[in-house]
């Protein structure tokens, strides 16, 4: 499993990882349309703080289908960083 989700009353919420980062996602239907938003946050290590990673807008029917997109954009992210060669 890529991530877990976790309930916080009308809103979800998935942590991940990826390279050693955490991932933190949230969705919560959109107001008056069939879609879910995604905002994600990605963080290096614990003394880190969490840096908010652009999402395109993209139409996304359920939470799955947000979750996964928001999980690929910020690994995508993350191998754009590529600390290692520094």
């Amino acid at each position: 499993m890529k991530y877990q989700v976790i309930k916080h009353g009308p809103r979800l919420e998935a942590i991940g990882a990826h390279s050693g980062y955490r991932i933190r996602m949230s969705t919560l239907p959109a107001p008056g349309l069939d879609s879910y938003p995604v905002t994600v946050h990605v963080r290096g290590s614990e003394s880190e703080d969490e840096v908010l990673v652009e999402v395109p807008k993209r139409i996304l029917r359920d939470t799955t289908e947000a979750f996964d997109f928001g999980y690929q954009c910020a690994t995508l992210w993350i191998d754009a960083l590529d600390h290692r060669k520094s």
